[in-house]
């Protein structure tokens, strides 16, 4: 009789017949317990943000009935301008939020690197196929338009993983927070840079250090 069979990435134990973990759902046979193996949703993100939207829009219709009750026509301009930017804000979270519960993964073993996030091309680069790891940051503002014009959503942050060789350059970019949770977002920056060392292969990370580092620089 077959032995149990131990998921590498959660640690459950699985029947001897079984292909997938039954608790984080990686194929069993796939990867080894050497292997650094992402796989999450972002269900509570989604959840979260719904709540906040829902009591949002909520406490909106109150202060629209309370406005309306108190000043009746004169409150008829103010709500044809907050109500359209209210729509049109909740139309671009709608599109932001979109993809949140489905399952994306990062995976790292000796011969790939591979990561599957939703609404991305699949992403997959082989150890052989290049000599250099850069990671680069940004940061940036949207504009949410509206049907009263455009302003300004929250601030978001995007990794870039460069992967390059002699005559070789492939690019994966995730936004933080979203694409992959924060603190997964760090795992995979650790494991990239571990990963390297470990196979002889440059290493460029971003760190605070590095930015008081370019900055200086540009001053010298």
């Amino acid at each position: 009789m077959s032995a149990e069979k131990k998921c590498p990435k959660c640690g459950k134990v699985n029947l001897p017949d079984d292909i997938f973990c039954k608790e984080c759902g990686i194929k069993l046979e796939e990867y080894s317990p050497e292997d650094f193996v992402i796989i999450e949703n972002l269900k509570g993100s989604l959840y979260g943000s719904l709540i906040c939207i829902a009591l949002f829009i909520g406490f909106m219709i109150l202060v629209t009935v309370a406005i309306g009750s108190q000043y009746l026509a004169q409150a008829i301009i103010p709500m044809l301008i907050i109500w359209p930017i209210i729509i049109g804000f909740l139309f671009w979270t709608s599109r932001y939020l979109r993809g949140l519960s489905k399952t994306r993964k990062f995976i790292i073993t000796d011969d790939f690197i591979e990561a599957d996030v939703p609404h991305k091309p699949d992403f997959k680069v082989n150890w052989s196929d290049f000599d250099s790891i850069e990671i680069t940051k940004r940061e940036s503002m949207t504009a949410v338009p509206t049907t009263s014009g455009i302003i300004l959503g929250p601030k978001f942050v995007y990794f870039t993983l460069i992967f390059k060789g002699i005559s070789y350059e492939q690019n994966f970019k995730f936004e933080s927070g979203k694409d992959f949770k924060v603190r997964t977002r760090k795992k995979i920056l650790t494991a990239l840079e571990q990963y390297a060392k470990r196979k002889g292969k440059s290493f460029t990370g971003w760190k605070w250090k590095d930015k008081r580092r370019a900055k200086k620089n540009q001053n010298t």
